[in-house]
């Protein structure tokens, strides 16, 4: 059996990205600042005539511009990844979500077909198993109703002329009657089936 990915594991991977991004910012801004020390350094082995308030202003200048377009870069790759790993969550979740007010609504034709082999996944299982667990006891419920409906007629024939039995027989076949139209309330699996899919790579 293939062993699943867990959303843990996804949350890791996203967030290991980020790390992995802000790491390589902060070396080359590490990087900027030792060269610019660099420079300085040198600056401070010439003349005094040559050191001009210029030169520093530039050096600084130029290392302000580097962390600021360090920080929007890593602000930018944050954002990227973060949409896609709430895209990638949310998404299933919204379809679960509309597939599962509708089987509450008395809809079992509707399934989720699952293409993800983590949480998510076996959550969109676990709605299947429920559909079909409630369509198994819809269905035995309107065979049990066909079934006795023969059986009740015997009855009433047999029992014509007893008021009393008569009068049974009727709140019996009420309480059928209205059990009957809950159960046909019910929008049962048609053929092919109709299935929304939870897309989702293993």
């Amino acid at each position: 059996m293939k062993k699943r990915s867990t959303l843990e594991r996804q949350m890791l991977t996203y967030f290991g990205l980020i790390a992995a991004a802000s790491l390589l910012i902060t070396v080359e801004f590490i990087w900027a600042v030792r060269t610019a020390m660099f420079e300085a350094g040198s600056l401070t082995h010439t003349s005094a005539q040559d050191v001009t308030g210029n030169s520093i202003m530039m050096a600084l200048g130029s290392l302000q511009n580097k962390a600021v377009l360090m920080g929007i870069v890593q602000a930018i790759v944050t954002l990227i990844v973060l949409i896609m790993f709430i895209r990638r969550i949310t998404g299933p979740l919204k379809k679960m979500v509309e597939q599962s007010r509708a089987i509450s609504e008395g809809d079992l034709s509707r399934t989720i077909q699952i293409r993800r082999r983590d949480e998510l996944g076996l959550l969109g299982e676990t709605i299947n198993a429920l559909t079909s667990n409630i369509q198994e006891i819809v269905a035995f419920g309107l065979s049990t109703d066909s079934s006795l409906q023969k059986p009740l007629e015997e009855l009433r024939s047999r029992t014509a002329d007893d008021p009393v039995c008569r009068q049974h027989l009727d709140e019996i076949e009420g309480r059928l009657s209205g059990f009957k139209s809950i159960l046909e309330d019910f929008k049962l699996l048609p053929a092919p089936l109709a299935e929304t899919e939870v897309d989702g790579k293993p």
